[in-house]
C-alpha cells in the first residue's frame, strides 16, 4: 500500500477547453514527479469532462495524493477584506452581508502572518461544486477547490501583478503582495494560451481597498494591467517559479512542465502537499432550495384499518323498565 505524506500531492487547472494537472512527490529532488494535459471536447457535457479527468488520472499514474483543483471561471472575481480581530460569529456576519449587499457566497479565510483576511470570491457556483463532483468521480481523493489566483500566489516570488492566459477566452489578471489582493476573470483575446506574464512595478495597493463592485475592480486592475503588464513598464524576465524552497527548473514554453503551462496547477498541488501552511476550505453558501406550496393529495396515507369506535346510545326510560318487568315462561 503507497504511503502518502507530505509533500506528496496533485494539482490541476481546469478550464472549458482543457485540463492540466501535475503530480508532486517528497521523494523527488525536483519535487515534480509528472505533469500532463488533456483536452475537453465538450464541457457543458459531463461525460466529455469526466473522460478527460479519468485520462489525466491515469497519465498522472496511481498516486491517492490529496488533491486541489484550480478554477476561475469567465465573469469571476475575487477581492479581500481584513478580519484578523474577528471572532466565528462575527466571520458569518460578514459572509451573510457579502452575499446580502454584493452577491458573494463563496469565502475563504487565509492567514498572511499576523493579518487574517476573507476573500470574496464570485463565481458559478453551482458550476464549481459540479465540477468538484466530477473529479471526485474520476477517482481523485481528498478533493478541494482552491480560486486560481489563490493558486497562482503560492509559486510566485517578489511578483507585484501577473497575467494567466490558461485556454481560449479565459485568461485573468491579479495583483499580489505575497497573497492575492484583487483579482478579475478576462477573455485574453488577442493572446495565445497558456501563457504567464509577471510584473514586479510597484503599485498603490490602497487602491484596492473597498473596491468590491465588478466593474470597479475590473477597471483598477486594468489600469494597473496597462502599466506593469502591457509594455508601459520595462518587461521583467520570466523569474523561475517557487516550489516551497525549491526551484521549478527551466523548461521551454512547449515543454509540458514550463511554468507556462503548468504555473496554476503547481500552485495548487502546493497546497496539496501540505507545503504552504494551514489551507482552509472554500465556504459556500447556497442558497437553498425553496419548498414547493403545491398541494400533494396522493401524500394521503392509510394509517390503520381498525375501525373508529362508536359511541354507544343512551338507553331510554321505557327500555330500563322493560329489562326489569320479568318474563312470562311458557
Amino acid at each position: 500500500m503507497e504511503r502518502v505524506g507530505r509533500g506528496d500531492g496533485i494539482g490541476i487547472e481546469l478550464t472549458r477547453g482543457v485540463v492540466r494537472g501535475v503530480l508532486l512527490a517528497a521523494d523527488d529532488p525536483h519535487r515534480l514527479h509528472a505533469a500532463t494535459e488533456v483536452g475537453i471536447r465538450h464541457f457543458d457535457d459531463d461525460r466529455s469532462v469526466l473522460d478527460a479527468l479519468i485520462r489525466l488520472r491515469a497519465e498522472l499514474g496511481p498516486s491517492r495524493a490529496p488533491t486541489r483543483v484550480a478554477l476561475f471561471p469567465p465573469g469571476s472575481t475575487l477581492h479581500r477584506v481584513d478580519v484578523t480581530s474577528l471572532t466565528g460569529p462575527e466571520l458569518n456576519v460578514t459572509r451573510s452581508r457579502l452575499l446580502q449587499a454584493d452577491g458573494v457566497s463563496s469565502t475563504v479565510l487565509i492567514d498572511d502572518g499576523p493579518r487574517r483576511w476573507l476573500f470574496a470570491v464570485r463565481w458559478d457556483d453551482p458550476l464549481v461544486r459540479r465540477l468538484e463532483e466530477l473529479v471526485e468521480h474520476a477517482g481523485f481523493v481528498d478533493v478541494a477547490i482552491d480560486p486560481s489566483p489563490v493558486a497562482l500566489s503560492r509559486v510566485l516570488v517578489d511578483s507585484v501583478m501577473a497575467r494567466r492566459d490558461a485556454a481560449l477566452g479565459e485568461s485573468f489578471e491579479v495583483v499580489l503582495a505575497g497573497v492575492p489582493i484583487a483579482a478579475v476573470a478576462s477573455d485574453g483575446v488577442g493572446r495565445q494560451p497558456p501563457d504567464l506574464v509577471t510584473s514586479s512595478a510597484p503599485i498603490s495597493l490602497a487602491l484596492f481597498d473597498g473596491l468590491t463592485d465588478p466593474a470597479d475592480l475590473a477597471a483598477q486592475i486594468q489600469q494597473a494591467a496597462t502599466f506593469g503588464l502591457d509594455g508601459l513598464a520595462p518587461p521583467a524576465p520570466m523569474s523561475s517559479l517557487d516550489l516551497a524552497g525549491v526551484a521549478h527548473l527551466s523548461y521551454p514554453p512547449h515543454d509540458i512542465r514550463s511554468p507556462q503551462r503548468q504555473c496554476v496547477a503547481l500552485g495548487a498541488a502546493i497546497g496539496a502537499a501540505g507545503l504552504a501552511g494551514r489551507l482552509r476550505p472554500i465556504d459556500m453558501m447556497l442558497p437553498s432550495v425553496a419548498a414547493a406550496t403545491t398541494e400533494r393529495p396522493w401524500a394521503i396515507e392509510k394509517v390503520s384499518a381498525v375501525p373508529t369506535n362508536i359511541e354507544p346510545k343512551p338507553v331510554s326510560t321505557a327500555r330500563r323498565v322493560m329489562r326489569l318487568v320479568p318474563r312470562r315462561r311458557r
